[in-house]
């Protein structure tokens, strides 16, 4: 995983973006050594916090963050690791609100990363998303509607 964080590092290196990574507790902050200034790295964050102010996030596509992402309409760059997560990577892509990742080179990344940024059309997708999860009427409606069907 290291590999992958310090070709993210290196990709978004010298841009104007402002860049969090959420390492978890395998890998060590120290590893990555002086940081570039917009860069910053931590064990864990506060995701929901992070994403009510991310343009768009990088994502394993684990079911939470994803849902997470795109309850504030954030655009999701995917990197599935499982056969749920490819799942879930696929209706995100379906729905025009994600770029799939089919690479990891800086290059790659650095691409998907502008793309997201610049392409409307996952915003309007991802922002529709939004909407709907807000119209929705959660555990209590999903609760009613389960007492109806008995």
């Amino acid at each position: 995983m290291l590999h992958l964080y310090k070709r993210c590092i290196a990709a978004l290196a010298g841009t104007k973006h402002q860049v969090i990574l959420s390492v978890g507790g395998l890998v060590s902050i120290d590893a990555f050594g002086d940081l570039p200034e917009q860069i910053a790295a931590f064990p864990q964050v506060d995701q929901i916090a992070v994403l009510q102010k991310a343009d768009v996030f990088l994502a394993h596509c684990g079911m939470n963050s994803v849902s997470e992402s795109l309850y504030f309409g954030v655009p999701l760059i995917m990197l599935p690791q499982t056969k749920e997560q490819e799942g879930v990577a696929e209706r995100v892509s379906q729905l025009g609100a994600g770029i799939r990742l089919k690479r990891t080179d800086e290059a790659a990344i650095s691409n998907a990363v502008k793309a997201a940024l610049l392409d409307e059309s996952l915003r309007k997708s991802a922002a529709a998303i939004a909407d709907g999860f807000r119209r929705c009427s959660g555990p209590g409606g999903a609760a009613d509607k389960i007492l109806c069907m008995i």
